[in-house]
């Protein structure tokens, strides 16, 4: 399969909804009454402070599709509570792989995009939070070098989540 990681356009967001939503549903991490972000909501949560936000878009003679989606930011939320950050820490968000292309290697070439480009802007430390029953992101995480610094409890549409959190050195 040909990939072409590109930023995020406006033109992708139904593709970027479905990805999401699918990946999410197919990890037992999807809740209905959860609301999507908007599309200005993506340009000012990631690309304007100071992160990105990528789309995976495979390309072949038949179509070509939006197939994963990840992002990173400034840390927010659940992960800045682990962080003492002095401005060199980015939070991976949205990483998400289109259940009908898992194990293709995907997920691996976006999250090496996403680590390159936060280098580039000049990131040295990568944070993140993922759900405790979503252990095939645990161990992704982990065999790309993250360990874990902490957990805590969430609650999102009437259910407490388990919540862990990870870093990686970048130096």
């Amino acid at each position: 399969m040909h990939l072409t990681i590109r930023r995020f356009e406006r033109v992708d967001r139904d593709a970027v909804d479905d990805v999401v939503e699918s990946a999410l549903r197919s990890a037992d991490a999807y809740f209905e009454d959860v609301p999507a972000l908007e599309d200005g909501d993506i340009i000012a949560e990631y690309v304007d402070a100071g992160g990105a936000f990528l789309v995976g878009e495979r390309n072949d003679v038949e179509a070509s599709e939006i197939v994963a989606t990840a992002a990173f930011r400034p840390p927010t939320g659940v992960a800045a509570v682990f962080v003492d950050d002095d401005g060199s820490t980015a939070e991976v968000k949205r990483m998400h792989v289109h259940p009908d292309h898992h194990r293709e290697g995907v997920g691996q070439r976006m999250y090496d995009e996403l680590e390159a480009r936060a280098r580039e802007i000049g990131y040295d430390r990568l944070v993140l939070s993922t759900t405790g029953r979503q252990t095939a992101a645990h161990a992704f995480y982990e065999s790309n070098g993250f360990g874990r610094i902490g957990s805590t409890t969430a609650a999102v549409a009437d259910t407490t989540l388990s919540i862990l959190v990870f870093e990686k050195s970048l130096d």
